[in-house]
């Protein structure tokens, strides 16, 4: 680790709307069970690389380890984008769904001397963005293209990377297999 890691801002639904995408497979207990097992484990890797933690949600909690902030406006975008205007630059946006991550894959993102450093899912979106400098967000459907784009064309430097514990995420049936069962994540914290 050589860079001094930065604020992380974790975005997540709690509670039973949480992965509906995943309805047909899990009871909303089970999801309920799933996103906070994955959460707590996010939580737990950016602890260990050294990160101030906000739990970023629709509605207050309480989250071991974490600031929780409530949304300050509608949808993700509009809710990040609100929440890093108050962190300020540098800030590392995480998702709270990436069963795979480790300390050496937030390191290999930070090391990164980029303005904007885009962690890639395996399907072209953006599970890890790092933010030097003001950048509207753009999550969704190939963000991780959106994003690099959005950064050049403010003139910005622009990484994208692919980094192995950012590539998985649970948001449907590909994402759910690929971390086996709600156990099979490595948990470090009780």
């Amino acid at each position: 680790m050589g860079v001094l890691a930065p604020p992380a801002l974790i975005p997540v639904r709690l509670g039973p709307t949480a992965k509906r995408r995943l309805a047909h497979v899990l009871d909303a207990g089970r999801r309920a069970e799933l996103v906070r097992g994955l959460l707590d484990h996010v939580i737990d890797v950016l602890m260990q690389v050294g990160s101030r933690i906000v739990v970023l949600t629709p509605e207050a909690t309480d989250v071991a380890g974490a600031d929780v902030w409530v949304d300050q406006a509608p949808g993700l975008n509009a809710a990040v984008a609100a929440a890093v205007d108050v962190l300020g630059a540098p800030v590392l946006v995480v998702h709270a769904d990436l069963p795979l991550l480790a300390p050496a894959d937030v390191d290999a993102v930070i090391n990164d001397g980029a303005d904007v450093v885009v962690a890639r899912s395996y399907d072209g979106g953006t599970n890890g963005l790092l933010l030097r400098s003001s950048l509207r967000p753009a999550f969704g459907a190939g963000s991780a293209l959106m994003h690099s784009r959005r950064a050049r064309g403010a003139g910005l430097v622009a990484s994208v990377l692919d980094v192995p514990g950012f590539a998985i995420d649970v948001d449907d049936e590909v994402g759910l297999s690929a971390c086996g069962t709600v156990r099979a994540f490595p948990h470090t914290r009780p």
